[in-house]
């Protein structure tokens, strides 16, 4: 008793440590209480996990087996530490058979999704890059559209930029770890609903003349000199936490992509219609497949649930919709604009548009260094972006005006969904309910919206 006296007295005459040691006691009972309640999550969690595996299957069945793509660089390289932390225990405990596939370099998920069988589902463990690297290579597979509806896939956001998994579960900035606990359990519950994604096609570009291959990207197009700055955060490693706000400020004198002048075609959006969409039916015939046999033994096993295709859920008419925007071609131009973006439904400030409608996103013009540096620092504030004009189309063809090379004669580049790509002409397209993905039947941000 007599030494915790003597430690207040101490306090009370110095109050500089007082003010020190409070802190510090702060932060330790607030780091406390975050792994306590992280535990209690995680205990739930795999209680729940556990419940599922112990569930017995019906004779016959197979048993669920899922392949994990998981990039091993995201998150700075903490992406494995993280997936084996939150999300495998799950998955072993639930009793599904895992397959892991670490990826080792860039396209490596592209051309595994290109050939991928034998799978219940596939599992992203990465960010945004790593789920359009799978996109691409599922949506180009020539029988795409059985393989999509085959392969559904699970995404764990385990990368440094993660914009599509964050509109799915409704979260800002990075994700905590019950959002990476929370997407392993959409694959275990088998909870599923359509992704809608946009096609990306050049139009120039092509390998030994063959035509250029699109690219698939769930969430956006980033071009201009915000884009640029943000690539250049980690060469400012030595500014610690403000890193992403001196990026601004050294790169507003920087050779960067201040002119995102384009000429632009595009067309309304449109739902379905006899023009774009009245054909459909007639040019995919489903045969019908003769029952098999029936034993005297049948009986006793247990019956399935006849299996519903999306064809037979909803069958529209297509040919009796009349739309006479539909297909009509409007052209305009951007000039002296610093920011570009196409964007899907599948980011947190564009989630109220139409799943098959892209939003045309333009960023100030002529802008200066300061109002560069202000605008930088409100993105990163509000976790966020802001733009000056939006416009809400279908298809949509840029073809850049301005100056496409830098000074040292390079050509500029441009993100789609995190990766680098060069500016170059393309044709962009929405592709609504292209894939299949395990997470909640409403988006968090769709049911805020609404």
């Amino acid at each position: 008793m007599s030494r915790l006296s003597r430690f207040l007295g101490v306090l009370r005459r110095n109050p500089k440590k007082s003010i020190f040691f409070s802190g510090l006691f702060v932060a330790g009972a607030n780091f406390g209480k975050n792994k306590y309640e992280e535990k209690q999550m995680m205990r739930a969690f795999c209680e729940e996990a556990l419940a599922y595996g112990e569930i017995t299957q019906p004779l016959g069945e197979k048993e669920r087996h899922i392949t994990v793509l998981l990039n091993p660089a995201a998150k700075e390289g903490k992406g494995k530490a993280l997936y084996e932390q939150y999300c495998a225990p799950l998955f072993h405990l639930a009793g599904i058979k895992v397959a892991t596939v670490r990826t080792e370099h860039e396209g490596q998920a592209r051309d595994l999704m290109g050939v991928m069988e034998n799978t219940s589902a596939v599992v992203v463990a990465g960010g945004d890059g790593t789920l359009a690297e799978v996109l691409t290579g599922l949506l180009r597979r020539a029988d795409h559209k059985e393989a999509a509806s085959r392969l559904p896939l699970g995404v764990l956001p385990l990368g440094k930029t993660n914009c599509a998994t964050s509109a799915i579960w409704g979260f800002t900035g990075s994700p905590e770890p019950r959002h990476l606990a929370e997407a392993a359990m959409a694959v275990i519950r088998g909870i599923k609903r359509p992704l809608d994604v946009m096609e990306i096609t050049p139009l120039q570009g092509g390998e030994e003349g063959a035509p250029p291959k699109p690219v698939f990207a769930a969430s956006k197009v980033e071009w201009g000199a915000f884009r640029d700055a943000r690539e250049r955060n980690d060469v400012y490693w030595y500014w610690s936490v403000l890193k992403k706000y001196m990026t601004y400020v050294f790169s507003s004198y920087k050779d960067i992509s201040w002119d995102c002048s384009a000429d632009i075609e595009y067309s309304a959006p449109c739902s379905g219609c006899s023009r774009c969409r009245g054909t459909v039916k007639e040019e995919h015939e489903v045969e019908e497949i003769p029952k098999p046999p029936q034993r005297w033994w049948m009986a006793y096993l247990p019956r399935t649930k006849p299996v519903i295709t999306p064809e037979e859920e909803k069958k529209i008419d297509y040919n009796s919709i009349i739309n006479e925007e539909c297909g009509v071609v409007k052209k305009t131009a951007v000039s002296d604009i610093s920011d570009l973006s196409v964007v899907t439904k599948n980011t947190p400030e564009s989630v109220d548009i139409p799943n098959y409608a892209l939003a045309l996103k333009t960023g100030p013009t002529n802008v200066g260094s300061f109002a560069f540096i202000q605008e930088g620092w409100r993105r990163e504030w509000n976790k966020s972006n802001s733009y000056d004009a939006e416009s809400i189309v279908g298809e949509i063809t840029l073809t850049p005006t301005g100056n496409t090379k830098t000074k040292e004669g390079e050509d500029r580049e441009l993100n789609i969904d995190s990766e680098t790509f060069e500016v170059r002409p393309m044709k962009i397209k929405p592709r609504p309910e292209a894939v299949t993905v395990f997470a909640p039947l409403t988006p968090p941000f769709a049911a805020h919206v609404g």
